[in-house]
């Protein structure tokens, strides 16, 4: 189960880690890394409902297009033409930070 401060998931700012992650930035001070392949994974279109099992193809993690969509939700457009909308409440409940997931005593980014 996610700690959530804020009840409203924000974006500060949004940026490329590498090219096999994306970073986010809450206006709450938090800091996510989402791995791409977890992202495709856990995208939760009528087709892949949220769980994508067995080997992800290697155009099928990588990005063409993310961008916000207001405050609302981020798209994400990947390489295999799929496309994937996440509202922020989504986006933010998937991180898996030290912080996120419970183990405040490991953290890798800020609470």
């Amino acid at each position: 189960m996610a700690l959530i401060k804020s009840k409203t998931a924000k974006i500060k700012a949004l940026h490329e880690v590498g090219r096999y992650a994306i970073g986010v930035q809450w206006v709450d001070g938090h800091d996510s890394i989402f791995p791409l392949e977890n992202l495709r994974r856990q995208c939760p279109c009528d087709a892949c409902k949220g769980i994508v099992a067995g080997e992800i193809p290697a155009a099928a993690q990588r990005l063409k297009q993310f961008s916000r969509l207001g405050e609302a939700a981020v798209f994400l457009g990947w390489a295999d033409e799929h496309e994937t909308i996440l509202t922020m409440r989504q986006l933010r409940d998937a991180c898996r930070c030290a912080y996120c997931v419970g183990e405040p005593e490991r953290p890798i980014t800020g609470g």
